[in-house]
């Protein structure tokens, strides 16, 4: 009978966004002696993945797909560890949801910035009486994890899954706070009475949609190795 191994896995943060670094590593980090994380560019990887799909879930998995196979044979057990996050206004239709990081109009057809995305969001409430929205973030992860059967039988455990975390609000009529990044400084999140641009890191970090669902993927990882 085969089992896995307890040896290492490199977790690869599947994203080029620092902000979005910044906010998953110190959740990853030190939840078991046996993982240990890398972003993209410690694993010396320099990609722009375009995120082709409508919705969140294959956006996410898009992306640890792609960088599980860019990586795949580095490390004898990796999983590729990506997200994608829409903002999703109920007077909007969940606009503008899978398009969150590109709302904005932009002349050049540039990517737009995050403050390019919080004035059009707030012009196009503009009137709306109901500002509820919620933040949802969806986690892929695609990997392999090496474990042991016989003496020279070697087993490999496929992992593909998605997970969802979400946090309910509504939008303020103006900016409010500065820390954060997106659509923060907007975002009055219900069970906190604040918006996330008026949190700490560490508060963020504890409620946010991103949180919840690494929460929960951190519970899949350990119950699969």
């Amino acid at each position: 009978m085969t089992s896995l191994s307890k040896a290492p896995v490199t977790i690869i943060l599947a994203t080029a966004n620092p902000d979005k670094v910044r906010e998953l590593r110190p959740l990853l980090e030190g939840i078991d002696p046996r993982f240990s994380v890398l972003s993209l560019a410690e694993a010396g990887v320099q990609i722009d993945i375009e995120e082709t799909e409508t919705t969140l879930e294959g956006n996410a998995m898009l992306k640890a797909k792609t960088i599980f196979s860019l990586l795949n044979g580095r490390f004898p057990s990796m999983i590729a560890f990506a997200d994608d996050t829409g903002l999703e206004v109920r007077a909007l239709e969940g606009a503008p949801g899978v398009y969150s990081a590109r709302y904005a109009p932009v002349a050049d057809g540039g990517e737009p910035t995050y403050k390019d995305n919080v004035t059009h969001l707030l012009h196009e409430m503009e009137g709306k009486r109901d500002r509820s929205a919620r933040f949802r973030t969806v986690i892929a992860l695609k990997g392999i994890i090496a474990g042991k059967g016989g003496p020279d039988e070697v087993a490999q455990k496929t992992i593909e899954q998605t997970i969802e975390g979400a946090v309910e609000g509504t939008l303020t009529t103006e900016t409010d706070g500065s820390s954060g990044f997106g659509y923060d400084p907007i975002f009055m999140v219900a069970a906190a009475g604040k918006t996330f641009a008026r949190m700490s890191g560490d508060e963020k970090n504890r409620i946010s949609h991103r949180a919840l669902a690494t929460k929960k993927a951190i519970a899949f990882l350990h119950s699969i190795h």
